[in-house]
């Protein structure tokens, strides 16, 4: 008797810790949604601020430690490094931009993102509109306030059609 009651107590721990771990793994999955949820607002956020041409809230999206990689040039390194580079830019186009995001992907503090853009940039002074379309490569951080940003940009044009190689 003594030694089945010893075998149901364990059996009822056993179980008790499955079910505890158990509800572990689903507050994870809904962390994670919401997680996932936070970066799509960011791209979000990024789409709306371009348009508006505000480059205060486009750049309070990235990290200060962050890095943009625009092909056909250099390494942007550092926040302020990239608000400088846009600062010269922001005032010379209306912006109309868009993004599909394909896919998100976390893991503890980052999250990486992919996708496909369109920009379509019309010169402030009147000229010929500039079109875009291309994907990109971002990898986020979780903020010390649980905010996402940006650390990592990479991003390129899709080739022109029939120039593909």
């Amino acid at each position: 008797m003594r030694k089945a009651l010893l075998q149901a107590s364990i059996i009822l721990m056993v179980l008790m810790l499955l079910v505890i771990l158990g509800c572990g793994k689903q507050s994870e999955v809904g962390d994670v949604e919401a997680d996932i949820a936070a970066i799509n607002n960011n791209i979000e956020q990024y789409i709306s601020s371009m348009n508006a041409g505000d480059l205060d809230r486009w750049i309070s999206l990235w990290a200060d430690d962050a890095i943009q990689l625009a092909p056909d040039a250099p390494a942007v390194i550092g926040k302020e490094q990239i608000r400088a580079k846009y600062e010269s830019i922001f005032p010379l186009f209306i912006f109309n931009m868009s993004i599909t995001n394909e896919d998100v992907k976390i893991s503890g503090d980052l999250a990486c993102s992919y996708g496909n853009y369109t920009v379509s940039m019309t010169p402030e002074a009147r000229g010929e509109t500039i079109k875009i379309d291309g994907k990109y490569l971002s990898i986020e951080e979780r903020q010390a306030d649980g905010s996402w940003k940006i650390i990592r940009s990479c991003f390129n044009d899709n080739a022109p059609s029939g120039t593909e190689g």
